[in-house]
This record gives structure tokens, C-alpha cells and sequence, in this order.
């Protein structure tokens, strides 16, 4: 018998909840069970986006006031258990050991409840304050599905608040349940384990009598960090030590694999619940079970996911591109730019500089943000909200493996074309920082519209229309090879596809509203002070020389080894800030915008590649940053930028056989 210390995971020694709040709750879920709409519309548009300390998840935090008493309201990422996965179910279960929340609030799908019931097993064991928000019963009521949530409670030991987040409906109720439940000891369901698993657990009992159930069941599942967040380091490794020889013996003795039996037993209970609880009916033929059979289908699902990412792609493009012209053309140029330009004509020229500049990006965040971002996020609701994007992800699934992906990556890619900054943030949605690596690098070789004004203005404008198309075709080529590349040797764990399919449904314009400005807020507050601070670092290095130095100092790679004119290389650097302010720089550059007079058609080609591939915008890399971090953006600026030299020197060398 070894005696452990309180450290071993005990809640009620720990500081649970910031001086600023007197409690802290936690929504817990299976992801597309309506967690974000029920946080969202209890907390409003007060909500707080951050990364979890070490990690690239975001965590959002709101608060609500309830019988004078502050509450702060954290979503956690939606995940389908504790185990080692993803990133995701880490950042949960660091968040529940080390903050130990008073309550958690178990949103579950009513109408997926055996599926969600695994989660909410394991979340037992924790023994931390739980309540059941079974949502989505309307749902659930035309599938057939009634649930007796009485008998779910009694179950469960916990209390069950049925709900429907997407109206507001028993949304209060849960709250004050949860009011209710802080301090108390539950006196919950616990697991019964097969055999060989009890015996086991029965051992570490015996061994550590006062460790944990939570913590005797991550050793002998071989969740390591689990067991050294909750434990000090030489009782963590006893524990582990001893699990790992029990472990051992079982899996030898009896020709079973520990974890494999654990998850049969977890979806058994479940299973067992269900059959208890559930009542079915035969519901009525709905259309939307025919449209739901064309969407999946491999035919004609494949054409509607077509039109539907192309459709998108237009929205955006068109949207975004009015708004963007209107933002910079009717808005800022003529009231914000240029009466600055006037009123600075005599200013030092690093002041007026850092001035202009830091407008300049002001300008930059604005056509952005607004026209872009918010346009996709708006499309991208509806997606969620009407459950289509669970079927674009089925249907894609087995083409975006080949490029190391998930199905989920397809919508980022496609919103890549619009603009990167949406779609890198999309990549929250991937399971593995694997995947969010692969996508990111690939997101960044696409297109967005910003490279696509230089491609028509300046190759299909002066060299021609198909020479402007073959340029969508070669990226599109190496964006293909760099996945299969990636796909076959980055190192990281694989996620298999396991997604809920969701019903489909209606969406509701209050909740896209609200999805819409959460999602596009996360630019404005983490990308935009960067692309300001980017811009005005910009105009500082201009005003001192530091440009031209850069300028003479490239010359040879921009000339000797590109062969383009020596004003290109200015040009390109200022396409950091944006894309499309490469090609105005190179007409104030070179003095006219009728770049045929100054340029062959070879060198307008080789200008638009380079420009196409190497370093993404400046908000670009600052929300690269934000997602991946300093080591891994460095590593993507510097691949784009050496491949980019590379594509420029094959064209030099080939491309007078073509142009």
C-alpha cells in the first residue's frame, strides 16, 4: 500500500475560478451539439477569445450575473473524450485538472445520446459538480426519439435540463440548476468495468487508496499526462509503473487490449442507459430526408459540393470585392489617406511616414476584415447551422487523406481563394496540429483574391488570357504536390474521420449574426494590432533608406539571377503588406501603368508567380502566428519565399518557350 498525498487531484484544494468571478463554469460537449449557440446566447457578445497557455487552441470565456452573483462561462473545444487524440481533448482535460471549474454543464445531443453518452461517462469519474443540458430534444422528437430525462437523472445521478439552445429554451433553467449543484457531492453513476479491468482497478485500489478513480483509470489506460497533471512526480510515476505492469498482464494473460475493452465498456453503459431512457416512434417522411439522401450521395452530392464551394468562393469574392473597393476607394482614400498625405507634406519624414503607413493598415485591416472574413463567417454559419458542412467533409474525406487532411479542411482551402486570414483561423476546426501544419502551408500557396487582381491586372491585362489561367494551374499543381509531399513525411499523429452527422435543419439568422461577429472579432483583436504594427515598421524602414539598401542589396537575385528590373524587388517587399500593393508600387516604381512599355510579357509572368507564392500578407503571417507560432510561420514564410525564387528562375529559364 502507498500512501498519496493530497495532490493527487484534489479539487477542493485548489484557487478554482479568477478573484474577478465568484464561480466558473464549464460547457463540455461532443462537437455540433449546440454548445457555442447555448454559451453565445447566455453570454451575449461579452465574450473573451484567448489561447490556452502553451497551445494554439482558443478558449472562449463570457460571464453572467445570476442572483448577484458573477459567474464566468468557459466553452471548451468540442471533443468526443479525454483521451490523447487531438489537441483539443489535451486542452479540455489540462483546463478541468488544473482550473477545476465548480460546475460542469454536459450539453448533449438528444438526439445522438448514446454517441455523447461516452464523454459524459468519462467526465463522471472526474467527480466534479456535472449537469446534463440534453438539447436539441425538438430535434429528437421528429426523429422519433422521446427521452424519459427523469429516468436519465435518476441514471445518471445528475441533474437533466432539457433544452433547445437555438431558441433559448431551458437555457436559464440550466444555469440555475448548475447554481444549485456547486459544492455538492454527487452521488453519480459509476462504470461497471468488465472483469479483467475491475480486478485491475481493484489492484490500484489496494495500491493507492487514496488516488482517484479518474487517476487510476488514465494509468491504466497509458494517459500519462493525465496522471502527472493531477499527481506530483514520484507518485505519478508509481502509479504509472504499477498500471503499466498490470496493464501488461492483462493484455498477455487474456489476449486483450486494455484501451480497445475500456471503450467497449464505456459504449455498453451507454448503450445500456439508451435502451433504458429512449422510447421510438415511427416519425412522419420528411423532404429533408430526400435532400439529406441527394447531398450524401457520391454523385450528385459531388455536384452540389461544387456549386456550393463555388457559389461561396463568388459570394465572397463579389461581396467582398464591393465592399473592399468601397471601404478603400469612396471611404479611406479620399476622407482618411489623402487629406493626411496633404496635412504631413511637411513632417519630419519618419513621422509622416509612420503616420501614413499605420493608416495604411488601418486601411488594409478594414478591406479585410469587413468585406472577407465576415462574408465567409456569415456562409460558413449557415453551413454549420444547417448541417451541410458535416456532409462536405463525408464526401471529401478520402480526397483530402491523400494530402494528409481531414474532410473538415476542405472548407478552409476553398476559403483560401478568397482571402487566407479566414481561412487559416478556419483551420481551428482540424483535429491534430498535424493537420493544422499541412493546411496552413497549403492555405498559404492559395490564391486569395488579393494575388488574383495581379494575375488578371497584370498578366491577363498585358499578356493574356489563358498565360493568366495557367497561373491558377501551376499553383494549383504545387499546392497538390506539397500535400502529397507533406501528407506522406510531416511527422504527427493521423485523425481518423469521426464526425457527427447532423441533421440537417434551419438555420437562424440571430445565431449566424452572432457566429459571424465571434468568429471575425478574433481578427480584429489578434491580427490587426499586428498588421498595424507591421505596416508602420514598414514606413519607418522605407523613410530611413532601409528599402533601397534592400533594393541594392538583392539586386543581384532580382536582376542577375530573376532577370527582372531592379524596381521589382521594392514592389515585391511592399506586396508583404498586401498582395495587391505590389503591382500599385510597381507602377509608381516604374512610372506608368502601362507595364507592357516597361516590361516583356516573360518578366509580367514571372512577376505575378513570384508574387502568388512567396510570403503571404502581412495579417496573413501575424494570424499564422497566432495559430501555429513563431518557429512554425518562419519555417512557411521561408519555404514560400525559396520556392518562389525557385518558380522564378524555372520560368526565366523556360518560359520563352511558352510566352
Amino acid at each position: 500500500m502507498v500512501k498519496i498525498s493530497s495532490s493527487c487531484c484534489n479539487y477542493e484544494n485548489r484557487d478554482q475560478h479568477s478573484p474577478s468571478y465568484d464561480l466558473t463554469f464549464a460547457f463540455i460537449g461532443n462537437p455540433s451539439v449546440g454548445k457555442s449557440v447555448f454559451f453565445s446566447r447566455l453570454t451575449g457578445v461579452g465574450v473573451e477569445v484567448s489561447n490556452y497557455p502553451g497551445t494554439t487552441v482558443s478558449l472562449k470565456t463570457g460571464n453572467v450575473k445570476v442572483k448577484d452573483r458573477t459567474i464566468e462561462v468557459v466553452d471548451l473545444p468540442g471533443i468526443y473524450s479525454l483521451g490523447v487524440t487531438n489537441e483539443d481533448e489535451k486542452v479540455t482535460k489540462r483546463y478541468l485538472i488544473e482550473n477545476a471549474p465548480d460546475v460542469i454543464i454536459n450539453v448533449l445531443d438528444a438526439s445522438r445520446l448514446e454517441r455523447n453518452l461516452y464523454l459524459t461517462l468519462r467526465l463522471l469519474e472526474l467527480d466534479i459538480p456535472m449537469v446534463i443540458a440534453l438539447n436539441q430534444v425538438d430535434l429528437a422528437a421528429e426523429l422519433g426519439i422521446i427521452i424519459d430525462t427523469d429516468k436519465l437523472s435518476e441514471l445518471l445521478g445528475l441533474p437533466v435540463v432539457p433544452t433547445v439552445a437555438t431558441w433559448g429554451v431551458g437555457l436559464d433553467e440550466v444555469v440555475l440548476v448548475a447554481l444549485g449543484e456547486v459544492g455538492k457531492v454527487q452521488k453519480h453513476h459509476r462504470i461497471r468495468y468488465s472483469q479483467w479491468i475491475r480486478q485491475a482497478l481493484s489492484s490500484l485500489d489496494y495500491t493507492f487508496p487514496d488516488t482517484s478513480q479518474s487517476v487510476k483509470t488514465a494509468a491504466l489506460l497509458n494517459d500519462a499526462e493525465f496522471v502527472e497533471l493531477c499527481c506530483m512526480p514520484p507518485e505519478a510515476h508509481a502509479i504509472l509503473s504499477t498500471a503499466r505492469r498490470l496493464r501488461q498482464n492483462i493484455e498477455i494473460d487474456h489476449g486483450i487490449s486494455v484501451p480497445d475493452t475500456v471503450a467497449r465498456d464505456l459504449y455498453g453503459e451507454a448503450g445500456f442507459i439508451v435502451e433504458s431512457v429512449v422510447s421510438n416512434f415511427e416519425p412522419k417522411k420528411r423532404f429533408r430526408d430526400r435532400i439529406d439522401r441527394i447531398l450524401t450521395s457520391p454523385n450528385f452530392g459531388i455536384l452540389v459540393l461544387i456549386s456550393a464551394l463555388l457559389i461561396t468562393f463568388l459570394l465572397v469574392f463579389r461581396i467582398g470585392g464591393f465592399l473592399e473597393t468601397w471601404i478603400v476607394n469612396d471611404l479611406f482614400e479620399p476622407y482618411i489617406i489623402q487629406p493626411m498625405e496633404t496635412m504631413t507634406l511637411g513632417m519630419p519624414p519618419v513621422l509622416r511616414n509612420l503616420i501614413l503607413y499605420s493608416l495604411r493598415g488601418v486601411e488594409a485591416g478594414f478591406a479585410i476584415a469587413i468585406p472577407y472574413i465576415a462574408v465567409f463567417y456569415a456562409i460558413l454559419s449557415i453551413f454549420e447551422d444547417s448541417g451541410y458542412l458535416t456532409r462536405a467533409a463525408f464526401l471529401l474525406d478520402n480526397l483530402t487523406h491523400k494530402l494528409g487532411l481531414h474532410g473538415r479542411a476542405v472548407i478552409p482551402l476553398v476559403l483560401g481563394f478568397g482571402c487566407n486570414v479566414p481561412a487559416i483561423m478556419a483551420v481551428h476546426a482540424l483535429g491534430t496540429r498535424r493537420e493544422k501544419r499541412i493546411a496552413s502551408l497549403l492555405i498559404s500557396l492559395v490564391p486569395c483574391s488579393a494575388r488574383t487582381v495581379i494575375i488578371l491586372g497584370l498578366v491577363g491585362t498585358f499578356v493574356g488570357f489563358w498565360p493568366a489561367v495557367s497561373i491558377y494551374v501551376f499553383e494549383i499543381v504545387i499546392i497538390a504536390a506539397m500535400g502529397w509531399i507533406l501528407g506522406r513525411t510531416l511527422p504527427g499523429q493521423r485523425s481518423g474521420f469521426i464526425m457527427e452527422m447532423t441533421p440537417l435543419r434551419k438555420p437562424e439568422l440571430k445565431s449566424t449574426l452572432r457566429k459571424t461577429w465571434m468568429k471575425s472579432r478574433e481578427f480584429l483583436f489578434i491580427a490587426f494590432p499586428l498588421l498595424l504594427a507591421g505596416s508602420a515598421a514598414l514606413g519607418i524602414a522605407d523613410a530611413l533608406g532601409l528599402l533601397s539598401i534592400f533594393q541594392d542589396f538583392v539586386e543581384p537575385v532580382s536582376v542577375g539571377l530573376l532577370g527582372l528590373p531592379a524596381f521589382a524587388a521594392t514592389a515585391l517587399v511592399f506586396g508583404i503588406l498586401r498582395k495587391e500593393m505590389a503591382l500599385q508600387i510597381l507602377a509608381v516604381l516604374a512610372g506608368t501603368a502601362n507595364f507592357a512599355a516597361v516590361m516583356t510579357p516573360l518578366q509580367m509572368y514571372q512577376f505575378a508567380v513570384i508574387t502568388t507564392i512567396y510570403v503571404p500578407c502581412v495579417a496573413t503571417i501575424a494570424v499564422l502566428k497566432h495559430e501555429l507560432g513563431t518557429k512554425d510561420t518562419g519555417m512557411i514564410v521561408i519555404f514560400t519565399v525559396v520556392l518562389a525564387l525557385v518558380a522564378g528562375v524555372l520560368i526565366r529559364a523556360f518560359g520563352p518557350l511558352f510566352l
